[in-house]
């Protein structure tokens, strides 16, 4: 795959909407902080489809030389996309952490269902 700087433009930019759509239920400056936190995650993503081509065409295991000898490493592409990877799953949460904890509720019905009643059967 040939990566051109308006392929990645054209990339970011679809990332950046597709974020954008999932998370325009937030409501005033958390729907500020998410927004830009979307423009990090697009950008990473971007990063992260070309770093996980090179490594998938190189391997993840890079041979480099050392005088007279060589030695097998990770691949540096490799390296980078499990950096990029970790940053892109640390900004998601974040973005997810602004959403409400919500409390549930069970409520007691007079109809259980069998899973219900096994449960409630055991726990005494």
């Amino acid at each position: 795959m040939i990566w051109e700087d308006v392929s990645r433009e054209d990339e970011f930019n679809k990332e950046l909407q597709r974020l954008k759509e999932t998370f325009k239920d937030l409501e005033g400056r958390k729907l500020e902080v998410a927004f830009d936190l979307c423009e990090e995650l697009a950008s990473l993503k971007v990063e992260m489809k070309y770093l996980k081509t090179m490594y998938e065409e190189k391997g993840s295991v890079d041979e480099m030389p050392q005088g007279n000898y060589s030695i097998l490493r990770t691949s540096p592409y490799f390296t980078n996309y499990l950096n990029a990877a970790k940053t892109y799953s640390s900004l998601y949460k974040q973005i997810l952490d602004l959403y409400p904890k919500e409390i549930a509720q069970v409520k007691e019905v007079d109809e259980l269902d069998d899973l219900q009643k096994f449960l409630r059967k055991n726990s005494k």
